[in-house]
């Protein structure tokens, strides 16, 4: 049986783990990747896939079309793309734009969502990896889903709508959560500890999270009411941190109904 041919437009840290995934998924080629400049997508497929430009996509006359790029580039890379064969399946892989961005392309669109943070050379386990799939007609979607389940044990269909709330939600876990590590990481930095003493700590955090989750799983000064040892973290951190620390403790009183008044902290 002939391979699936796909082809990829992008070359940041979400093309990078697909390309990976897909030049040795069994059933399928990935015959080229393309980038505004060819040379940011040579080192993304196998040795054999053809670097290109955007607008050289249409000639490789792939099956199926994975657009990865920023949000804020798409109309600037559909143009750029042209019109595909009209057989072509092209999918969005962004958490927050429509199908229908990808009209300029291929009418048979649709969204190829992976549920996961990526970085270029740090190694990502695609099969853990819960995809979220939507299509202009059922027949995109089960094209799109079977490419995924080549790649994930964990394939899901999506609306528009519930692909929003699913990107808030990774907003928060991801985004906001790292960005609370920074913060972690600056304060055992500035006073003079390893890094490593907080890992077990996040560790159990996220474990006790997961099993019986997180309201459950709160403990701490502000579960507690105890204004007290609030506001005296509050003096000792940086200032930069204090609108974090009181908004965060703020949020957790409230979430177990503890009583408060604004001017405490």
């Amino acid at each position: 049986m002939e391979a699936i041919r796909v082809a990829i437009a992008g070359a940041g840290n979400v093309a990078a783990h697909l390309a990976a995934g897909i030049a040795t998924a069994d059933g399928y080629e990935l015959v080229a990747v393309a980038s505004r400049n060819p040379s940011n997508a040579e080192n993304l497929g196998a040795a054999t896939t053809a670097a290109c430009r955007y607008g050289d996509l249409a000639s490789f006359a792939p099956d199926i079309l994975i657009v990865s790029v920023a949000d804020k580039a798409i109309d600037d890379v559909t143009a750029a793309i042209g019109p595909m064969p009209p057989n072509t399946v092209v999918a969005l892989t962004s958490g927050t734009l429509a199908k229908e961005r990808l009209a300029p392309v291929s009418a048979r669109n649709g969204i190829f969502y992976p549920f996961q943070t990526f970085t270029k050379g740090y190694a990502t386990d695609l099969g853990c990896v819960p995809f979220f799939i939507e299509g202009a007609t059922e027949q995109e979607a089960e094209i799109l889903a079977s490419l995924a389940r080549k790649l994930s044990r964990s394939v899901h269909f999506a609306d528009a709508a519930h692909r929003q709330q699913l990107h808030i939600a990774g907003v928060f876990t991801s985004n906001f959560t790292n960005t609370i590590i920074g913060v972690v990481q600056t304060i055992l930095d500035n006073a003079g500890f390893s890094r490593d003493v907080a890992v077990p700590l996040l560790n159990q955090t996220l474990a006790k999270a997961a099993e019986i989750g997180a309201y459950a799983a709160q403990t701490g000064p502000a579960v507690r009411g105890d204004i007290a040892v609030m506001k005296k973290q509050l003096e000792e951190l940086p200032e930069e941190f204090r609108p974090t620390y009181r908004a965060l403790s703020q949020l957790i009183m409230s979430q177990h109904n503890i009583p408060y008044e604004q001017n405490q902290l």
